[in-house]
């Protein structure tokens, strides 16, 4: 691992790399065929046969019978199809990083990354299913490496079981940026853009930390400080109930292989 105090124009000259850098309808009435004025109902309406909104229940559109308006048949009115109101299931009701320790067998913190399309995205949606967690930095030799691995080229990480697992849906991979292509300096859209351009995997779930870096103070650097000793990339592997299985890089990728890999 490279300590991210190491000089980053020595890495970058080593690596060759350079900056890359509702319910629409619903309360229209006196348009149908019968006495109140719909299509086939006798209450009031609009054209469904109930009680007055176009969906076939009481009144919001969505196939539930909350009237919660958001089109996804669950009860909560949130809008995700879930039940827990906030999306993503229980793991995104959670300590959210830089909170809590990454201590083995207890539940991982989550955080919310943005994505090469400059969506927001939280891991907490992979709780389901097993997944490795790593951090790295665009500049960093052994991130461009294991990105090299994971992109099925030339690399000196063994990560073909783990590629297998990707594909096979045992497993998981969400890699976090922390830094851009040329410093300490928070990582960009761009930056992640190039990164999947350099080493594209469907697999990956990319993203990107906005904080800058400078400081120290991303909250994945600071929740996994224990882990990562201060160099990336680092890693730990996280399980179907988002709970943390294993620390530190080797480990982590180890016991994916073993566990989840094809």
């Amino acid at each position: 691992m490279y300590l991210r105090q190491l000089s980053i124009a020595f890495v970058c000259v080593a690596l060759g790399l350079s900056a890359c850098t509702d319910e629409g309808g619903d309360d229209l009435t006196s348009l149908g065929n019968d006495a109140v004025g719909d299509t086939g109902d006798t209450t009031v309406g609009d054209g469904d046969g109930d009680t007055g909104d176009g969906d076939g229940d009481p009144g919001d559109g969505d196939g539930d019978t909350t009237g919660d308006g958001d089109g996804d048949g669950d009860t909560t009115g949130d809008g995700d199809g879930d039940t827990t109101g906030g999306g993503g299931g229980p793991a995104c009701m959670g300590m959210e990083a830089p909170a809590g320790s990454p201590t083995v067998g207890q539940q991982a913190s989550h955080w919310t990354g943005f994505t090469s399309d400059g969506e927001d995205w939280d891991y907490c949606e992979m709780q389901g299913t097993p997944f490795l967690l790593v951090i790295s930095g665009a500049w960093c030799g052994p991130c461009n490496d294991l990105a090299a691995g994971m992109a099925g080229q030339a690399s000196s990480f063994d990560v073909a079981p783990i590629i297998a697992g990707l594909e096979n849906g045992t497993l998981g991979f969400v890699e976090v940026l922390l830094d851009n292509f040329n410093d300490f300096g928070e990582a960009t859209v761009a930056d992640l853009q190039a990164w999947e351009n350099m080493y594209p995997n469907e697999y990956v779930h990319l993203l990107g930390d906005s904080t800058p870096g400078q400081d120290g103070t991303e909250p994945l650097w600071i929740y996994l400080g224990p882990v990562h000793m201060g160099g990336v990339p680092a890693a730990i592997l996280i399980d179907a109930d988002f709970n943390i299985e294993v620390t530190g890089m080797s480990e982590s990728l180890a016991a994916a292989a073993a566990n989840y890999g094809g």
